[in-house]
């Protein structure tokens, strides 16, 4: 009978190596290599947010750095410019202590000079944080438009700041909305950026205060010779056109309501109006085409009501 061959392992001797350690669990360091893997890739993690937020942080300090160099230099001139007119306004909105028309006033010279305007309700002017909360949203009106009608003669001569004045008065509103990253609030949201797409929105604000909007604010307020300023009273009528029941100033110049009337002469510092009228005019549709939009009809009853303000004034400027 032949001799019967050898046992031995099929294959490649390699192969055979290979399928013996698989078998004695030589997988193990597979699982090892990719637990290594996963904590490389963890590492790396934590280390791109560390960096990233080391950076975010040195930007966002770099940011509040450069605001506190312009406290410095433009809040020198801006606040107390600003705290001059919240003070005329948070007076006034006391106790009404009675009509007043000064000499000065009544030659109505203020009328062609630049100015600055501001309307809001005498139940906002509470204190200095609501004045400049409701001031940055406020919006000139028909009433500034009817009662003071600025040529602008400055601008049509040419002059190289006369088109500062374009639009007199000018809405206050402007300069608190330019200096917005002056105040404690931009600082605070600023603190609270926690990614760099949201700190990059506010380093562009900043950039457009500083390059544009908060030299224009300063220098048209400087130049201001003139604060003009209404505060309106709440009236009961006004709850039917406010939203929710809450009577704002658009409900509020919609219907009859005594609106108080001031006029300070800045370079003075002394006061040359005081009045308190009532402004309500009927709108008379004429001609074919006949308005309905409900907006547009509340935006002509408004004008007509604060166009009607502005007459009540100048009759006491005119009445001596």
């Amino acid at each position: 009978m032949p001799e019967s061959r050898r046992k031995g392992p099929r294959g490649l001797p390699a192969i055979a190596d290979a399928r013996d350690q698989r078998a004695r669990g030589a997988t193990k360091w597979t699982v090892q290599a990719g637990l290594v893997a996963a904590g490389a890739i963890a590492l790396a993690f934590v280390a791109d947010r560390v960096v990233s937020g080391h950076a975010l942080s040195a930007d966002r300090q770099a940011l509040l750095a450069k605001q506190r160099a312009v406290v410095v230099t433009v809040g020198a001139e801006w606040y107390p410019l600003r705290d001059a007119l919240e003070t005329d306004v948070l007076n006034a909105a006391k106790a009404y202590p009675g009509d007043y028309v000064d000499p000065e006033a009544r030659a109505g010279a203020f009328r062609t000079r630049p100015g600055l305007y501001l309307r809001m309700r005498v139940a906002d002017a509470s204190d200095a944080r609501s004045v400049r909360r409701v001031a940055a949203d406020a919006k000139r009106d028909a009433f500034a438009a009817c009662l003071l009608r600025e040529p602008n003669e400055r601008g049509v001569r040419g002059e190289i700041d006369g088109g500062a004045f374009a639009e007199q008065p000018w809405n206050l509103g402007q300069a608190y909305a330019a200096t917005r990253i002056l105040t404690e609030d931009w600082v605070a949201a600023v603190k609270d950026a926690d990614d760099p797409m949201r700190l990059r929105v506010f380093t562009e604000q900043y950039d457009r205060a500083v390059k544009s909007a908060i030299p224009v604010a300063i220098d048209v307020v400087r130049r201001a010779e003139f604060f003009l300023f209404v505060l309106d009273e709440d009236v009961a009528e006004a709850a039917a056109h406010a939203e929710g029941g809450v009577v704002d100033e658009q409900a509020l110049q919609l219907v009859g309501h005594p609106a108080r009337v001031h006029l300070v002469d800045l370079k003075r510092g002394k006061e040359v109006l005081r009045l308190r009228r009532t402004g309500e005019a009927r709108v008379i549709p004429a001609g074919e085409h006949v308005v309905t939009d409900q907006e547009a009809q509340e935006a002509m009853q408004r004008q007509a009501n604060n166009c009607a303000l502005a007459a009540s004034v100048e009759a006491a400027l005119a009445d001596r």
